[in-house]
């Protein structure tokens, strides 16, 4: 509902400006017309154009109050009081004033215009007549003009502010919005008295051909020359500046109704490392190389790896383990950090250019010191210039095992030479009686060259912005397999499978063959999972599930069903939403087939039942995580849109956050212990992955409905077009956290903001000049 009535509103908007274009200009040249048939016509043809002009107008304020209605005032009182409200305001006054003056000229025109006696007429066209000056005058009213007139400039305000919604809060503009309404219609109303006084005098004659041509070749120029200098001074003021510091992060703070800042001790993001020393449990060494590589299945990668791997080692260690983890920039000349995606690490740990450190240049290493507390499926991936970054490959899975479990984590003796995925084809052995396997899906370019450095890099995944710049062909893999792997697994073996989705846009995956449970989401376990047949599972880009069962005598297939990430639909106008959120993106060959004689077995069907919902799965459990009736103690809304305009000095249309793009939006502010609650509200056209570092968020509601099953804890929440999220955290991880949307293009091109705790800053800067750029 809420993505129908975005669309109608942006529809009905440029509609109702151009409907009401055609009517002032009527009304304007109404007068000028040569004969009393011709004012007549004209009239008859005005007052039509009125009438489909203010249904436009009564169907704009419909959509944007509905709008209203159904997401909340928060999410539609932009497109109400700047779009509907002045627009029918002078429908008001054109209903009062310029309807019934074209209906006195259009009976004063039917009496100029009927035949006179046979005895008197000069001819038989009574309309070919001069028409009487009378006629003329009441045509030229400014009763009649200046009201449709000043419906054009409110509805064409109107248009721009639907386009290009103006930042909250909301009041000052609106009143400037009147207030320009209303010097617009002061001017116009000086100008049609002075038409109307010349038109009085009876020498007075309709402007020539080649006058009017001048004076419309005049009015092009001038529009044309405004319209450029405009849009050349709003794409200069657009550009980031080269350096940006504090300011950049936390240029202005949205409170949410707590406290106001400065009431914290200050802290540097340096300070906040966790105080780990001495010898630590686990050490790993990841080494970012760029090299053009082969997957498992044949095709050419330009790629970016660690360790020579794509996608780079899996780490796995142990919950309360102190890990140590050294990355070695070799030769990625953009530079390379490492963000542990889920993971509550300390700030100073986080991995994210020029907001908790500077980027590791070629030759450059960096050390990271965090302890993980609670057991669950991650990833981790470069966080400078991620949307080309890890498009190419720098990322790759992070398993954090309970310390009840008695096998040592696979790859804890040589970490830097973690086991790789099984190749197609080529069983992966089982460790012990149960099958634990994390399985990366990535969408791979196969085939393109290197991509190129000139200019803004550019990702996958359905920005409105940009195409993929890898070139190529995009392929989703397992992996770094782009066909079918087999892996044989005995009858009653236990199987988990860690699905993590290592890309922008949703993916949604078919498990065949068996009743399957979802037992955890993004790293944290579901309570009392139940046992799931014909579903499809849909995971958020960046997200990842848990899925478990008993492998049954006959195959099990797992399968990627719709991926807007390799299709045509992933780079559309709706992008993500166009394709896998729609189910109309087409299964890939990647696919993953479990059985006791996976070379004899039969490949299982797809499913094709409805997606999973978290929403009601699983059991609530004990009491509510923050209590029956919690008190927040922060309230931020955040409405997830599109706005046509420029950033970075580039046209385009742009994705915001509260109508507004980085660095412009305030950073949420909170104080350490906080409890706080998220609204989202997706009026856009594309999904988002809504992705909050250093914390994990509670679902409370989606659309109005409450969340009924096992607490629904997530940190890359997928927000699909049209959806209400309702979420909650607290605030227990001092730091100055980046909060945006994982489709890494869309966080490219703007979609990011910083939770700031009170008293926090950062040392770092990011811009172009300091070769800090996070996304």
């Amino acid at each position: 509902m809420v993505e129908t009535l975005f669309e109608q509103n942006i529809l009905w908007a440029v509609s109702a400006a151009v409907i009401w274009g055609f009517a002032a200009r009527g009304a304007r040249r109404l007068a000028t017309r040569p004969t009393a048939a011709a004012i007549r016509r004209r009239a008859l043809l005005g007052l039509i154009l009125l009438g489909c002009a203010l249904l436009a107008l009564a169907l704009r304020v419909g959509v944007a109050v509905g709008l209203s209605g159904v997401a909340g005032w928060l999410a539609g009182a932009d497109y109400v009081l700047f779009g509907a409200l002045p627009p029918a305001l002078t429908g008001i006054v054109v209903v009062a004033l310029s309807v019934p003056a074209y209906v006195r000229v259009l009976r004063a025109a039917r009496t100029a215009t009927a035949d006179p006696p046979l005895s008197t007429r000069p001819d038989h066209d009574g309309g070919a007549r001069p028409v009487p000056r009378e006629l003329r005058v009441l045509a030229s009213r400014t009763r009649l003009v200046v009201p449709v007139q000043s419906g054009w400039v409110a509805a064409l305000l109107g248009a721009a502010c639907t386009l290009h919604p103006p930042t909250p809060p909301y009041l000052g503009m609106f009143f400037l919005e009147l207030a320009l309404l209303g010097a617009v219609s002061g001017a116009l109303l000086l100008l049609q008295q002075s038409r109307r006084a010349a038109r009085e005098a009876r020498d007075w004659l309709p402007p020539s051909r080649s006058r009017r041509l001048v004076r419309a070749t005049a009015l092009v120029t001038g529009l044309a020359v405004l319209t450029v200098g405009g849009c050349s001074l709003a794409a200069e003021q657009s550009r980031l500046p080269g350096r940006m510091g504090e300011s950049g992060h936390t240029h202005a703070y949205d409170t949410g109704g707590g406290a106001s800042a400065g009431n914290a001790p200050a802290r540097s993001v340096d300070e906040l490392t966790g105080g780990l020393k001495g010898t630590p449990d686990r050490r790993f060494t990841l080494t970012a190389t760029e090299r053009t590589r082969r997957l498992a299945s044949g095709e050419k990668v330009a790629a970016l790896a660690f360790n020579g791997q794509l996608p780079g080692p899996e780490l796995r260690m142990r919950r309360g383990e102190s890990v140590e983890v050294t990355l070695i920039n070799r030769d990625v000349k953009d530079g390379v950090t490492l963000h542990w995606h889920g993971l509550d690490v300390p700030n100073a740990e986080d991995g994210v250019a020029g907001v908790t450190q500077d980027a590791v240049r070629p030759g450059g290493r960096h050390v990271y010191r965090f302890r993980p507390d609670r057991a669950g499926t991650f990833w981790y991936h470069s966080h400078q210039q991620s949307s080309s970054t890890v498009a190419r490959g720098l990322f790759g899975a992070l398993v954090v095992e309970d310390p009840q479990d008695s096998a040592e984590p696979q790859n804890s003796a040589k970490p830097a030479k973690a086991r790789k995925p099984a190749k197609a084809g080529k069983p992966e052995k089982q460790e012990g009686s149960a099958l634990d396997r994390t399985v990366v899906a990535h969408a791979w370019s196969v085939g393109g060259e290197r991509p190129s450095t000139d200019g803004p890099p550019r990702g996958g995944g359905g920005a409105l912005s940009g195409v993929n710049g890898a070139g190529g062909t995009l392929r989703t893999a397992f992996g770094d397999d782009t066909g079918l792997q087999k892996q044989q697994v005995k009858a009653g073996t236990p199987v988990r499978l860690r699905l993590v989705n290592a890309d922008n846009c949703p993916r949604t995956y078919s498990v065949a063959g068996t009743a399957f449970e979802v037992a955890a989401i993004d790293g944290n376990d579901v309570q009392e999972p139940t046992e799931l047949r014909d579903r499809r599972v849909r995971i958020a880009g960046g997200g990842r599930y848990d899925i478990t069962f008993r492998q049954p005598a006959g195959p099990v297939r797992l399968t990627v069903v719709g991926d807007a990430n390799a299709t045509a639909a992933g780079q559309g106008f709706e992008g993500c939403a166009e394709g896998d959120a729609t189910d109309s993106g087409r299964a890939t060959k990647a696919s993953l087939l479990l059985a006791p004689d996976p070379d004899t077995a039969a490949r299982p069907p797809a499913v094709t039942g409805p997606v999973f919902e978290p929403l009601d799965y699983g059991s609530p459990g004990g009491s509510a995580p923050f209590g029956a009736s919690p008190r927040f103690d922060r309230d931020f809304h955040l409405v997830l849109g599109n706005s046509f305009g420029f950033f970075d000095g580039r046209p385009m249309a742009l994705w915001t956050i509260n109508n507004a793009v980085y660095p412009d939006i305030p950073a949420l502010l909170v104080k350490q212990g906080d409890l706080v609650r998220t609204t989202f509200v997706n009026r856009s056209l594309d999904n988002h992955p809504m992705h909050l570092h250093g914390h994990r968020m509670l679902v409370l509601s989606k659309n109005g409905k409450k969340a009924t099953g096992s607490p629904w804890w997530t940190d890359t929440l997928d927000v699909a077009t049209g959806d209400r999220y309702e979420v909650a955290f607290r605030a227990d991880n001092p730091g100055l956290w980046m909060d945006h949307c994982h489709n890494l293009d869309h966080a490219r091109d703007g979609m990011v903001l910083h939770l700031a705790y009170d008293g926090v800053s950062s040392p770092y800067e990011a811009g172009r000049s300091t070769g800090n750029i996070p996304e």
